[in-house]
């Protein structure tokens, strides 16, 4: 793909986003005058009778939100791998600064999980090619599935030289699920009920040039098989995990977004 081709690609993915974001914000500013009117014309009793309904339509408009994004994706998932030039990364540097995020957002929003990177003896960095945007969207994916099937959840990203792990303790991936994740394969359940999440971390570590595996056993195990690093070790820039505070907090708004769906519905602050 031509560069000009690659930015049309990324244009029409942040165009997309950008339309279902405001779209969503004119809704969430209506809603908010709706129910503060309804505070005011309605008597407390009844008000307070009405707040399961208020939080399930706000719990609705979060996660279309949310689906909105992931379609964005979507629209390009195909042709992602064309539209991405990935970078050298120490992996293992990126794990860990994404997973003390997800404990900060999982902690402050009462959650009971965790997740922890482990690390081979000796394996002080983890060089690969990848792309910091791309990584958080395939983390948050599989962060949210281990979420959906239930609490306590923990969460264990395991590094050795050219493969990653990601582990859960919960019942496993349905072999529907699996199958779509390894190859592709809709099943006609998956296709009623929807598994945008599942094609998107396929696309996410395409994208990449990260092949994986699924792993029948108790839990979640991904495997995911990392491209060696074929740059030159002497000139090579990496991406670094030591952002500005402002891409720090980008970066948590970005995962806090993804999970808000399998999160307690409080605000984000």
């Amino acid at each position: 793909m031509q560069p000009n081709e690659q930015e049309l690609m990324m244009a029409l993915r942040g165009g997309l986003r950008g339309r279902f974001r405001q779209s969503f914000h004119l809704l969430e500013a209506a809603f908010e005058v709706l129910d503060d009117r309804m505070a005011h014309c309605v008597t407390p009793d009844e008000y307070e009778t009405m707040q399961p309904i208020l939080r399930q339509i706000t719990e609705q408009l979060l996660s279309l939100q949310r689906l909105g994004e992931h379609a964005a994706d979507a629209a390009i998932a195909p042709v992602l791998h064309q539209a991405c030039a990935p970078r050298a990364m120490d992996l293992l540097g990126q794990l860990r600064e994404l997973a003390e995020l997800l404990n900060e957002i999982l902690l402050q929003e009462s959650v009971e999980a965790t997740v922890r990177v482990e690390a081979a003896e000796n394996l002080g960095v983890l060089l690969t090619m990848g792309d910091d945007t791309l990584l958080n969207g395939l983390l948050a994916n599989l962060v949210s599935n281990s979420l959906a099937a239930g609490t306590p959840v923990q969460i264990t990203l395991s590094c050795e030289p050219g493969r990653l792990y990601y582990r859960d303790n919960g019942p496993g991936l349905p072999e529907d699920a699996a199958a779509l994740l390894e190859n592709g394969v809709w099943s006609d359940r998956l296709l009623e009920q929807g598994g945008l999440g599942l094609p998107l971390i396929r696309a996410y570590a395409a994208a990449m040039g990260w092949a994986l595996t699924v792993e029948r056993e108790a839990g979640i195990c991904v495997c995911f098989s990392l491209p060696p690093c074929t740059l030159d070790l002497g000139s090579m820039v990496l991406e670094s995990t030591a952002g500005t505070p402002s891409q720090r907090q980008r970066r948590r708004q970005d995962l806090w977004r993804e999970l808000h769906p399998v999160l307690p519905q409080t605000p984000e602050t």
